[in-house]
């Protein structure tokens, strides 16, 4: 049993070196200046198909990641994980391993919705800005333009800089707005989309439009604050029940019952 314990705990420790060791290896090979860029000639150099759909994923990704920096983050993470598999460690690091994993994924999604939350939340300001511009005759790619230009930290304005990059770099209209559509998947960009390709086919007045779907998302969010705020009062059924109602029948019965026991006079 000793030497069965001792033979466990050095393949442990030397587990977790040769990990240790081949993570600072990555993390200083990932850190490496040339590194994005032989990522970047690799890209370029794969099939026009295979580049578009790689830079489809890293569009759902943060505002400034590229197809390069999307593969390069996938690449060292299959080589991070790739000891874990091949080697035979202890079933407890491939458990951490995947825990970790798990919380990496919970933690993006987390990030993901917090920052759809935030585009929605400013997107009827950002909206009535962009009418203005319209309205003050500029047209809609010089109004994205004035946008971006502005110095700002709103992710609805981001969402619009990104689109007017996508422009400038040869994408046309309508696969601009559908990257948008699919970076932000809700009802209130699919409406912004469409408003913007009828008025490019129709020529109608695409401030105007703008304008009144400003007012309508402002509406539904003050609706969706009233639900909230009408929830609460349900929500707090459970703490009061469950906390504050035993506490509260304690201090009144708790003398009655404690006189009750030791026989003394009511």
């Amino acid at each position: 049993m000793p030497a069965d314990w001792i033979l466990i705990s050095t393949l442990g420790v030397t587990s977790f070196i040769v990990i240790s060791g081949w993570g600072m290896v990555l993390w200083y090979g990932y850190q490496w200046p040339q590194m994005r860029g032989l990522f970047q000639r690799g890209v370029a150099g794969l099939p026009p198909t295979l580049q578009q759909r790689l830079v489809q994923f890293a569009q759902h990704q943060a505002i400034d990641q590229t197809a390069a920096g999307w593969l390069q983050q996938r690449v060292f993470l299959a080589l991070f994980i790739a000891p874990f598999v091949l080697l035979p460690l202890p079933l407890l690091y491939k458990l951490a391993l995947v825990l970790i994993l798990l919380l990496r994924w919970l933690s993006a999604k987390q990030r993901q919705r917090r920052y759809l939350q935030r585009v929605l939340s400013q997107w009827p300001s950002t909206l009535d800005m962009l009418s203005m511009l319209i309205q003050a005759g500029l047209s809609l790619p010089a109004a994205l333009h004035a946008l971006h230009g502005t110095s700002n930290h709103l992710a609805s304005m981001a969402e619009l800089g990104h689109l007017h990059r996508l422009q400038q770099s040869g994408a046309t209209l309508t696969e601009a707005l559908q990257v948008l559509t699919q970076r932000i998947p809700h009802a209130w960009i699919s409406l912004f989309a469409g408003a913007v390709l009828q008025a490019q086919h129709t020529g109608g007045a695409l401030a105007q439009t703008l304008r009144s779907q400003a007012e309508q998302c402002r509406q539904q969010q003050l609706l969706a604050a009233e639900k909230r705020a009408q929830e609460v009062a349900v929500k707090l059924m459970l703490p009061l029940i469950f906390c504050f109602f035993p506490v509260t029948m304690l201090l009144i019965l708790g003398p009655i019952l404690i006189r009750f026991a030791t026989g003394g006079e009511w």
